[in-house]
């Protein structure tokens, strides 16, 4: 297995659903710096290696652990069904291991579809953060965000997607060059400078690994999100114990933009607009790991 962040693998085995799964953790920097651990953003291409171009920049000015979802990445992905819940426990799981290997308060930053699984902790876990910065935050999936439609509505695709022959070849189809290029220019990164062949190449790879379908149609059919209901991560984030920043991506697909803007200025302790779309934290990593420097000692 390999270090995507230039850091030590570690491993964690939880029960989640009734199933044993192996969590795939990535730790870098000094132990004694400030502890910041890192949500890669729930997609069809999710993984801790995100968070690389942001690692680099930080150096070791802080202590980064990052962790593959599971049902992505490195991280275990077994066919089962994946909903919100299911992530939370796996968080907590990731929050209270850290607990046992540091004695220090994370700062927890959740990237795009991440940042619902946070506040789903807000009561819960919130209270033992330095800080919890929501990068370019959603909480609805593709489909329902496109169409409206709860999750449920979309129960037939994920059954489809599920099912073997058919499900396997119309899963390949969706994350084939073209699709994934597509997707990648129209909501996650502005620069068509990334958009290179290796680079698509190196997305598909990671979308096509044995048994990612399955999570990747939970999360494009909302299966993923935590409510049908427009205020819910207001009401969440009013229950925080700790401070927020949200970290808004100016170049957001619009319905997006329009209610990262409302979460920040309704529920933010602190608001900064980045370049960038959905996939700002990997895009211009660089500047966002020196705004949050600058920014975490407000709160240290």
């Amino acid at each position: 297995m390999t270090p995507q962040l230039g850091g030590t693998i570690e491993t964690l085995q939880v029960d989640l659903a009734g199933r044993q799964l192996l969590l795939v953790l990535e730790r870098r920097g000094p132990a004694a710096a400030p502890l910041w651990l890192l949500l890669p953003a729930l997609s069809t291409v999710s993984s801790r290696g995100e968070w690389k171009p942001l690692a680099e920049a930080v150096a070791d000015q802080r202590q980064l652990v990052s962790f593959d979802w599971p049902g992505f990445g490195d991280s275990d992905r077994p066919a089962m069904p994946y909903d919100a819940a299911l992530l939370r426990s796996a968080l907590r799981a990731v929050l209270s291991y850290l607990r046992t290997t540091t004695r220090q308060r994370p700062t927890v930053i959740a990237a795009g579809h991440s940042a619902s699984v946070a506040l789903g902790l807000a009561s819960e876990w919130s209270g033992l953060w330095q800080e919890l910065v929501l990068v370019a935050p959603t909480w609805r999936g593709p489909l329902p965000t496109m169409t409206g439609w709860p999750s449920q509505r979309f129960g037939w695709l994920r059954r489809l997607v599920a099912a073997p022959w058919i499900g396997p070849a119309l899963y390949r189809l969706n994350t084939s060059r073209a699709v994934l290029g597509l997707m990648l220019r129209r909501h996650v990164w502005v620069a068509p400078a990334l958009l290179t062949p290796a680079r698509i190449r190196e997305q598909q790879r990671l979308a096509r690994r044995p048994g990612a379908r399955f999570a990747s149609v939970a999360f494009v059919s909302g299966s993923l999100d935590p409510s049908t209901e427009q205020g819910w991560w207001l009401q969440q984030a009013r229950l925080l114990q700790c401070p927020l920043q949200v970290v808004v991506a100016s170049e957001s697909p619009p319905r997006s933009k329009k209610e990262m803007e409302a979460l920040a200025w309704e529920a933010a302790d602190q608001l900064s607009v980045i370049p960038g779309r959905l996939g700002l934290h990997q895009e211009f990593g660089a500047l966002l790991a020196r705004q949050l420097v600058e920014s975490d000692a407000s709160f240290g």
